[in-house]
């Protein structure tokens, strides 16, 4: 099997972790669009859907970080879209654009994906970033099949964990909070 082909068939990973310039102010736009610019690079690596998180927790942060996509508990900005980078782009503007600020963070941290769907049709329910709940403590992205996810659902569901999605890759934010 040619390697670039298998490459090419699977989904992008993007992350950031700020550490060279720690302790530098970013406000939260230029955080999405390092985001969505890094996804821009890697969109033939999946057409399905896209994402982004943004970890909003932070005490030194100047502003209020608690938007209407944002519930008071949650410290993550979660915005994914079906379809190319460029309509989740454009949800990433108008989201960003309707809120009253755009604070900055001392220390920034991202995550950003695009799917290449494998289980669960394409849909902004179904694309990543995963998320554990409706505070987003464990929020997720994966590229890859996870072979054993519905015996895993199953357990959960027994369990009284709720599932949102079709996709393998929930389980896997949904056993961390478990």
């Amino acid at each position: 099997c040619d390697l670039i082909q298998v490459l090419s068939k699977t989904c992008s990973i993007l992350g950031i972790f700020a550490y060279l310039n720690y302790n530098t102010p970013v406000s939260r736009k230029r955080i999405a669009e390092i985001l969505i610019n890094g996804l821009r690079r890697l969109e033939y690596r999946g057409y399905d859907s896209a994402g982004i998180a943004i970890d909003e927790c932070c005490p030194d942060c100047q502003g209020d970080t608690n938007g209407e996509d944002v519930p008071p508990s949650s410290n993550v900005l979660l915005i994914r879209r079906p379809g190319k980078v460029e309509e989740l782009s454009k949800a990433v503007t108008s989201i960003l654009s309707q809120k009253n600020d755009d604070p900055t963070f001392m220390t920034h941290t991202g995550l950003a994906h695009t799917r290449w769907a494998t289980h669960g049709q394409p849909s902004e329910v179904n694309a990543h970033p995963q998320s554990s709940d409706k505070t987003h403590a464990f929020t997720v992205v994966h590229n890859g099949i996870i072979t054993n996810f519905k015996d895993m659902r199953s357990l959960l569901e027994r369990k009284g964990v709720v599932f949102e999605t079709d996709t393998d890759t929930e389980v896997i934010p949904k056993l961390m909070l478990h």
